[in-house]
């Protein structure tokens, strides 16, 4: 079974690569298109404290893909989700959806649980308490980044609308970039490899591969943080143009304001659901970001209307109803197969 967990492991990459070329964006690109901060000096943030974020709390949100959601996901589980997530990302990216990578992960192993369930007939196997608490939060964390920005947004215009604020705004501003990409790190990190903890177990296979002991979480934290950082650095900078330059143009205000508050709302569901029932929550780091656009552009215009896109809220909110159903009956049908295949070719 080790091909398998290879293949496994390489299609984490993959994804996590995928990952880095379409979040990048989400961290760096408002506040450069803000003028605000230069690109080489944001992207050596945001490598740097990625990398951070993945080794000091990664572990939070990958102990609820790889144990929290499905009690106990073995390797053929863990490959399917991985699966079921590429292609359905791929797929939604084909239709123009703007999908996130943290739903369709998520999703992905739920659909393995299911498949357990029909298998065995035991619902004991979904920890059915940590979904609702994911569901839940993939509701309420736009919600609180859109509302956090736009009060955010209308105290900083307050104090900082000055030639002096504008180098406080610069330099406030290179602080939510790093933080900001802390956070990424914290959360996205286990969409890529958060579902491999429970299958490669304690320190044998950094043992055998590597010929050190090293904790295999904090092992697959790294190694999802570097294909992240790779992707958006080679793959990712035409994403950044786009939402830096095309769609929304903020000021420097504007974009300190989304940076500052997509960290905030990230941070905040990866750390204290850990710290009260031990499970970080996966949540979409690219609703987060525009939300807070949203947020920021209400407060901007005074007005709901205005400051709301409605064609990409209708297709967020269309690609966060189609996610968890698609993902997961790709996840059901993957692990089938795969269970299959390989069971046939033993």
């Amino acid at each position: 079974m080790e091909y398998l967990l290879i293949v496994g492991l390489v299609l984490a990459a993959l994804f996590a690569w995928g990952i880095g070329a379409n979040d990048m964006a989400n961290i760096i690109a408002t506040p450069i298109g803000g003028g605000a901060i230069k690109r080489k000096h944001a992207v050596q943030l945001y490598v740097t404290f990625l990398v951070l974020g993945a080794l000091l709390q990664g572990h939070m949100v990958m102990k609820t893909l790889g144990k929290g959601v499905v009690r106990q996901l073995d390797l053929i589980g863990a490959v399917s989700s991985s699966l079921a997530a590429i292609t359905w990302v791929y797929l939604a990216s084909l239709l123009g959806l703007p999908v996130s990578t943290s739903l369709s992960a998520t999703s992905g192993v739920i659909g393995v649980g299911l498949a357990y369930v029909v298998k065995t007939g035991e619902w004991g196997l979904l920890n059915l308490s940590v979904i609702n608490k994911i569901i839940v939060s993939w509701v309420a964390s736009p919600i609180l980044s859109m509302i956090t920005a736009m009060w955010l947004y209308l105290l900083l215009v307050r104090f900082l609308s000055t030639p002096r604020g504008e180098r406080v705004v610069r330099a406030l501003t290179a602080i939510a970039v790093a933080w900001d990409g802390y956070s990424f790190g914290t959360n996205d990190v286990a969409n890529a490899t958060g579902v491999y903890i429970a299958v490669v177990g304690g320190t044998a296979l950094a043992q055998r591969v590597l010929g050190v002991n090293i904790n295999e979480t904090l092992l697959l934290a790294l190694y999802g943080a570097v294909f992240i950082a790779l992707g958006g650095v080679i793959m990712g900078w035409r994403v950044v143009d786009t939402v830096g330059y095309k769609i929304t143009r903020l000021d420097p205000i504007g974009g300190l304001t989304e940076a500052l508050s997509s960290a905030l709302v990230v941070w905040l569901f990866t750390t204290i659901p850990y710290m009260v029932f031990g499970y970080g929550i996966p949540i979409s780091t690219t609703y987060a970001s525009v939300a807070a656009v949203f947020g920021i552009g209400i407060a901007k215009f005074r007005s709901l209307r205005k400051g709301v896109n409605v064609k990409v809220a209708l297709l967020i909110v269309l690609s966060w109803i189609l996610t968890l159903p698609v993902a997961a009956a790709l996840g059901l049908l993957y692990y089938f197969t795969l269970s299959y295949l390989v069971r046939g070719a033993l």
